[in-house]
């Protein structure tokens, strides 16, 4: 997932269970025919063999920057093209290349596209326990770079096509698989084929992404989260330019004193608290699962949030504080590169994230406001994408309700805002209902490895996955 780690977004202190602590299928009374359908087909085989293809795919170095994609479009189009699946590479700059995949229906419906990325980010492999690349499984658990972010995915929603093929589904949709290069820097695939192959996406009604982490906590998963909105990343450069000099004059105007005081108002400054009703119906129904006996305070935030002590308890929960307002970080700083010497200049960068709706030229006013200081340049270094949201009343949402109620029958389904950002957005805006669905349960120090060291996943965990995501796309491409 671009631009930070994966957002586990549900991270609480009770004891999370490892993957293999999964609770059993729970099949309901009554099921649409097209689930009946999906449940009919024995998947064991299928969750095997997803093992060992996810452990070949680990194995191809696709580490960002450089990205070197092509070798994994080829390693997927050759996976789907021996399986009768028409599949094309196309190579979107030297070495990097987008896979696409169709598995075709009668029409009836429109397509969905399943989304995936190739590109990794880097590993030390220094700091890992197996090789990063080597797709090792020890002690029941597989290791690898992409193994949560996002190849894991990806290797799950090819074999629910493949599955499809081979057992003959009667499919009313169009299956599109496509993975693309560059998620993790600059979405050079996900632009290139909206800017050259837009026929290819035409029509898609639906899309499924990489999602947010689904955590384990007392051998259950409470909360299964679809992500349906996102934060807009908008960064800025504060920088500060002035006479160089040398340090042991010190001056009350030098870039660096002036730079560091526009940097502290700004790291102190609390952005307005906003309750957007996704953010509200994500509160509320965490706590008709934690919280019961607060359910009417979380469900009335406005009102709510006029408590002093409420107030402070939500914004002090790094979880619960970005759903309510635009935040700030700051990640970067520059100046000189020697201790006695005043650089010329000297500059700041910051990670804003706004909340869905947000105006980022009004924003950026807000921000040169509070540092009041009009000698300090502050310009963005990254355009916003416009974030949108995907609505919850649709086919797809409730064949997300059917699957999990089926496979976890403890889960509450919750929307969720993205605190990180997708590509999800770059579909949302050509007219294509995108989500973020991880069809995995983890433990929080698993889930926690993605961007991290000693990515992993259970293999019983990854096979349970692999029957969720066929489940979902069974669900809503088979004929009713």
């Amino acid at each position: 997932m671009s631009a930070g780690l994966r957002n586990s977004q549900l991270r609480w202190a009770s004891k999370s269970l490892s993957c293999a602590s999964v609770l059993l299928l729970a099949v309901l009374p009554t099921m649409p025919a097209a689930a009946q359908t999906a449940a009919q087909i024995d998947l064991t085989k299928y969750g095997a063999r997803a093992v060992e293809l996810l452990q070949q795919f680990l194995r191809i170095d696709t580490s960002n920057p450089p990205g070197n994609e092509k070798p994994a479009a080829e390693f997927l189009c050759q996976l789907f093209t021996r399986e009768g699946i028409e599949c094309q590479v196309f190579e979107v700059a030297p070495g990097r290349a987008n896979a696409y995949a169709r598995l075709r229906g009668d029409g009836s419906k429109r397509p969905i596209i399943l989304l995936t990325h190739t590109d990794v980010v880097t590993a030390e492999a220094q700091q890992w326990s197996v090789p990063p690349f080597s797709g090792e499984i020890r002690d029941g658990v597989l290791y690898g770079r992409g193994a949560q972010d996002t190849k894991g995915e990806g290797m799950a929603k090819a074999m629910a096509m493949i599955a499809l093929k081979r057992e003959r589904a009667p499919l009313a949709r169009d299956i599109i698989f496509l993975a693309v290069a560059d998620e993790e820097v600059s979405s050079v695939g996900t632009n290139w084929m909206i800017q050259h192959k837009r026929e290819l996406l035409a029509g898609a009604e639906y899309l499924i992404n990489e999602g947010s982490a689904n955590v384990i906590e007392g051998g259950e998963v409470p909360l299964w989260g679809v992500d349906v909105a996102e934060k807009m990343p908008f960064w800025l450069r504060l920088t500060a330019r002035g006479m160089a000099g040398h340090s042991s004059v010190p001056a009350r105007d030098a870039t660096t004193h002036r730079l560091a005081r526009a940097v502290a108002r700004v790291v102190n400054y609390e952005t307005p608290l906003k309750v957007l009703p996704l953010a509200q119906r994500e509160l509320c129904e965490q706590a008709r699962v934690r919280f019961p006996h607060e359910v009417e305070r979380f469900c009335r935030l406005e009102k709510s949030l006029g408590d002093p002590a409420f107030r402070k308890r939500l914004t002090e929960n790094s979880e619960w504080n970005y759903l309510l307002r635009n935040t700030i970080s700051l990640t970067v700083l520059r100046g000189g590169p020697q201790t006695n010497v005043i650089p010329a200049e000297a500059s700041a960068e910051l990670d804003v994230r706004l909340l869905p709706g947000e105006d980022p030229q009004r924003f950026l006013a807000e921000i040169r406001g509070v540092i009041g200081d009009p000698s300090i340049e502050v310009l963005p270094i990254l355009r916003p994408r416009p974030a949108g949201a995907s609505p919850t009343d649709n086919e797809l949402w409730r064949v997300f309700e059917q699957v999990i109620a089926r496979h976890y029958s403890k889960a509450r389904l919750v929307p969720r805002l993205l605190a990180s950002s997708t590509e999800s957005p770059m579909y949302r805006q050509v007219g294509i209902a995108s989500y973020g669905f991880y069809p995995f349960a983890c433990s929080e120090a698993e889930a926690d490895t993605a961007h991290g060291t000693n990515e992993r996943i259970s293999v019983e965990a990854y096979r349970r996955g692999v029957r969720v995501m066929h489940d979902v796309v069974a669900g809503i491409a088979i004929r009713p």
